[in-house]
């Protein structure tokens, strides 16, 4: 069995591949999915009763469209192009009808399943996107009386397709739209017989908010379009899959000794896009090289045939640079003058034509903007037994007209933004700090942040808080400890004191805290540390008693609550010195018993204390 569909997938597979190869990184989900009622026709394909002519009844669902179902996932490439894979399922009970009052010519619910794959080209961008496809794929369809092959019974027999569709796609919304479509398929076995395959479906787009580009280059002129090509034509019919003297798909490919005939080809095109282009090309040559017999590998020689092809493609390349390689598409039509091994009349030496299926693949070079190279070749099917399938290679001339779509860059330093609109024009930066750097990651570029090396707060010019005192620590005194004076503690002034004569065992010391706080700060520690060493260094008995006290902010249970855990503190550090704890009492008065008043800073600093008061009595 003689798969003609290799080359389609190839060539629908190296589409795909290619295109993700090239492609940069896209944010917007391009992927859609649909499902929808297919309606199989075998009717009007060009073949004897019970099938009909083209196009005959094309509209007739009643006697000839059988509906089964299908699913299918689209990928965009550009706003235009993009490639499709479904997959169908149906049952076939109506065939054609044999003319007779037009009755429908059943059959017994023959099981059929399609797998295909579409190269899609939609035109406008609006809610209405008409667009045009091809491809193929591979098709099962159960046997019955009009399609046997095999000695058994109802066994699936499956062929490769080539598909030519047209359809339209009508968006509801951005995410929702119905697609109507009618696909021509034509089975490349005869035991698969060629049909239609019409489709409406619902259409699900997975699409995302695409972020907004600023346009970075400027169009300066935009010349014509067209270009225009000359070269060597090499028609090879050998490497088609055929039975001697032709041979396997790609057998000796590159013999250009025995197999290649060389002539000329002319060609223009017309770029529709950056990326897409459709070309017209017509051949000239002679074929004297037919194959081989494998007899010492010796070319079987004809009469220098005459050759002639008009063809048109549908071309899609990737990347813009001066390598650019393509992909093909299309058809035409092709002479070749009637030989020893493509006899077809009586008549000797006609002129004999068909139409044909091609694909293509190839790669372009510019030398500068006007002047490139174009290597190609192109596989073409034809349709009719006796016009060969063969191989057609170009290499040619590429003149463009014009300097091609000059673009001047409009952003000097790469970072997306354009230079009438780049804070930082010179200078690689975010598109959201308009186009300007920010080295710490705190949301102040760098021309304005004062500490543009560490990562800090926007209301202090970029610089950071460490003790969250409200001083920015390039203007606090005391970047690690929270305070008001300067970002310090504010320095409490001890009252003079009275002149008063007490007796000489007694005696009292002040420890101060920060507000709503009972941490003992490294002045508390100092006076601590000397009242344990006085008191173990003297061998009288003493008791110390420990009132804490606060300021009038906060409620006054939790005052009180907050000046008993301040003489508690006291308590434990003068314990972990070695002093008894059975020798210390303590107790919390809260905010009742101020030594200045409440109404200013200075005054509540004074007031969050705890007084230690100290009897020592001789032995």
């Amino acid at each position: 069995m003689k798969h003609y569909y290799n080359i389609f997938t190839f060539t629908l597979l190296l589409t795909l591949c290619t295109q993700l190869s090239f492609s940069q990184e896209d944010n917007s989900n391009r992927w859609s999915f649909e499902a929808g009622l297919s309606a199989v026709d075998l009717y009007p394909v060009g073949e004897n009763t019970p099938q009909g002519d083209y196009f005959d009844e094309f509209f007739n669902l009643n006697d000839h469209y059988n509906v089964g179902y299908y699913l299918g996932a689209t990928r965009n490439f550009t706003s235009n192009l993009s490639l499709s894979a479904r997959g169908t399922v149906n049952e076939i009970s109506k065939w054609g009808d044999l003319g007779k009052a037009d009755e429908s010519v059943l059959v017994d619910n023959l099981k059929y399943y399609g797998l295909d794959a579409m190269v899609n080209y939609s035109f406008g961008q609006g809610k209405l996107q008409p667009f045009i496809a091809v491809g193929g794929g591979y098709t099962w369809i159960e046997e019955g009386p009009f399609n046997t092959f095999s000695k058994t019974s109802n066994s699936l027999v499956g062929a490769g397709t080539a598909n030519g569709s047209v359809g339209v796609k009508y968006w509801f919304s951005d995410k929702f739209g119905v697609n109507l479509q009618t696909t021509y398929k034509h089975s490349f076995e005869d035991y698969l017989p060629k049909h239609w395959n019409h489709n409406l479906g619902l259409v699900y787009k997975l699409n995302k908010e695409e972020p907004e580009v600023l346009e970075t280059e400027k169009v300066t002129i935009t010349p014509s379009r067209w270009s225009f090509e000359a070269g060597l034509s090499a028609v090879d019919v050998y490497p088609v899959g055929e039975n001697l003297p032709q041979g396997d798909y790609f057998d000796e490919y590159f013999n250009l000794n025995d197999h290649y005939n060389i002539g000329y080809y002319v060609g223009v095109t017309r770029d529709l896009t950056n990326n897409l282009s459709i070309t017209a090309k017509g051949t000239v040559n002679e074929l004297s090289k037919w194959g081989d017999l494998g007899k010492a590998d010796e070319s079987v020689l004809v009469d220098n045939l005459k050759y002639y092809g008009l063809d048109g493609m549908v071309n899609y390349s990737f990347g813009q640079g001066k390598l650019q390689p393509f992909i093909a598409v299309g058809g035409g039509y092709t002479w070749i003058e009637e030989g020893q091994y493509n006899t077809f009349s009586s008549t000797s030496n006609s002129l004999v034509g068909a139409g044909t299926v091609n694909g293509s693949i190839g790669v372009k070079y510019w030398f500068n903007n006007k002047v490139g190279v174009n290597l190609q070749t192109t596989y073409k099917h034809s349709f009719e037994d006796y016009l060969p399938k063969h191989w057609n290679h170009n290499l040619g001339l590429v003149y463009k007209i014009g300097n091609g779509k000059e673009k001047v860059s409009n952003d000097r330093d790469g970072d997306t933004v354009p230079n009438e609109l780049d804070l930082c024009p010179d200078t690689f930066g975010l598109v959201s700090l308009g186009g300007c750097p920010d080295t710490d990651g705190d949301g102040v570029t760098d021309k304005d942040d004062l500490c543009p090396e560490v990562k800090g707060l926007v209301e202090f010019g970029g610089c950071p808080d460490t003790d969250g005192d409200g001083f920015p620590d390039n203007k606090d005194n005391c970047p690690k400890v929270k305070g008001t004076d300067n970002g310090c503690p504010v320095k409490v002034v001890e009252p003079a004191p009275v002149a008063v004569v007490v007796p000489a065992v007694v005696g009292q010391r002040k420890v101060y805290f920060n507000y709503d706080s009972s941490k003992l700060d490294e002045t508390a520690k100092s006076i601590l540390d000397d009242i344990a060493k006085n008191i173990k260094a003297d061998k009288s008995n003493f008791s110390i008693s420990i009132q804490g006290h606060a300021d009038s902010r906060g409620s006054d249970n939790y005052n009180y609550n907050l000046s008993l855990v301040r003489a508690q503190a006291i308590k434990d550090y003068l314990t972990s010195k070695n002093i008894a704890n059975s020798l210390i009492s303590i107790s919390g008065k809260g905010e009742t018993e101020p030594v200045a008043p409440n109404n200013t800073e200075a005054g509540r600093a004074a007031n969050r204390r705890v007084e230690l008061t100290i009897d020592i009595t001789a032995k």
